[in-house]
């Protein structure tokens, strides 16, 4: 067993370890929520986990994590679609019953993310390079996603007095490591 496959389930067990005690002990959120609510959010945490990590990496590893990542991100978009409704994502919505435009704008950027990613994941792997017909797509990925989570994540942020447990939301900790990773990519490597 290589030492990336176990990688997802590390990253699925670290993001629900923390979901549950930020949602469901901190915040009072339901235990039967657990099954798709919570276990959504981290889910969605370890996708953007391998993503980035697969931007860092080179060749078949690069391809062979940021697919497993794809694979989470698809996951997530089918848990998301199944509870996307007022009950579950009451401030995604205004009183009109039409979504915010913040709502609109996240779902956008995840929808543009996923079909960038599912692109990247169809480029065969060259070698020990890895060719991509669009220069910067892995980038592009993690701002998409940064702006997935930041459009209806950021009003909470500065808001830490009603963090429970004093716990950041997941959203803020989702936008910390898509900009991490975009940095990180953007440093220069040494030359091998």
């Amino acid at each position: 067993m290589r030492r990336d496959d176990l990688l997802a389930p590390m990253a699925v067990l670290a993001g629900l370890g923390y979901a549950v005690l930020r949602y469901v002990i901190a915040a009072g959120a339901s235990p039967e929520q657990i099954p798709l609510f919570i276990t959504n959010k981290a889910i969605a945490v370890a996708g953007l986990v391998l993503i980035g990590m697969a931007s860092l990496v080179p060749g078949a590893r690069r391809h062979r994590l940021g697919t497993t990542g794809l694979l989470l991100v698809l996951l997530h978009l089918l848990m998301s679609f199944a509870i996307l409704n007022p009950v579950y994502f009451a401030k995604f919505y205004a009183p009109t019953g039409y979504m915010h435009w913040q709502a609109e704008l996240s779902l956008l950027a995840g929808a543009l993310g996923t079909v960038v990613l599912v692109r990247l994941a169809t480029v065969p792997v060259i070698a020990d390079g890895f060719r991509s017909l669009i220069p910067g797509a892995g980038r592009l990925v993690l701002l998409l996603s940064a702006l997935h989570v930041g459009a209806i994540g950021y009003p909470s942020w500065s808001d830490t007095a009603h963090w429970p447990g004093r716990l950041p939301p997941i959203t803020l900790l989702s936008f910390l490591l898509a900009m991490g990773f975009v940095v990180a990519r953007l440093r220069p490597r040494d030359a091998a």
